[in-house]
């Protein structure tokens, strides 16, 4: 066996060992669900359902998260503390240069998936449209900055963030890390929790990718690398979030 595959399986086993943690173990370690934000990240049309970045694989995650915001909102959960950062993209914007373009400003793809918007709808739901993968200079309807608004959660206490949505090696990844660094730049108290279950990356199979001129892009393999490498720099990255 080479470097690469030691590696390689030394991080499936890693992943395979992950625990779970019950949704009342993470209220209560938050110090109750005023110190607990749940993060929905991109869980949009656009990804899930329709355009040509939506992917079946990514849908898989909306039922869980769907699930794990009912609960939460169940053991009491407010609407202030939930969190949606989400693509609204400008027809000219610059990330379409390595992207097609997608959930432009005012179409059916930028809208938040049916499942969950009773949860964008509850009064005090916080929204942040972005024009880029990472969400710290998005701007919710008030001009707010999302970095702003961390910052302010920040002075207030320890504070957990359970991240969710997709893709894990790209918006999960950066918006989960942005949280994560922005704490450490500050010496907060902020725990970040991203569950397995509850994000998701695309498949291009190479065959697909070369009939289509586009990046190969193992979707198994980038969700495996791209949680390691989470947990590498301090996120918590559990196998599931139970309904306990």
């Amino acid at each position: 066996m080479d470097r690469r595959d030691a590696f390689l399986n030394d991080v499936e086993e890693d992943l395979a060992g992950l625990p779970s943690i019950s949704a009342s173990a993470l209220v209560e370690e938050a110090g109750g669900t005023d110190r607990l934000y749940l993060v929905f990240v991109d869980i949009l049309k656009g990804f899930c359902e329709e355009g040509p970045l939506a992917s079946e694989r990514v849908a898989e995650m909306v039922d869980p998260v769907r699930r794990l915001a009912g609960t939460l909102v169940e053991k009491g959960l407010p609407g202030r503390n939930l969190v949606f950062l989400q693509d609204e993209h400008a027809r000219e914007a610059a990330e379409f240069s390595a992207f097609p373009p997608h959930c432009i400003r005012g179409t059916s793809e930028a809208e938040t998936v049916k499942a969950l918007q009773p949860f964008l709808r509850m009064e005090g739901a916080r929204l942040f449209r972005k024009n880029a993968t990472n969400a710290l200079f998005g701007r919710d309807g008030s001009g707010r900055r999302f970095f702003e608004f961390l910052e302010e959660g920040f002075r207030q206490g320890p504070a957990t963030f359970v991240v969710t949505g997709d893709c894990t090696d790209l918006c999960i990844y950066q918006n989960a890390m942005g949280i994560r660094l922005l704490a450490n730049e500050h010496n907060a108290d902020v725990r970040v929790v991203v569950s397995k279950e509850h994000v998701r990356t695309y498949d291009t199979p190479v065959e697909t990718a070369r009939e289509a001129g586009i990046p190969a892009h193992d979707g198994e393999l980038m969700d495996a690398l791209f949680l390691y490498h989470m947990k590498l720099n301090g996120i918590e990255v559990v196998q599931t979030i139970t309904a306990g």
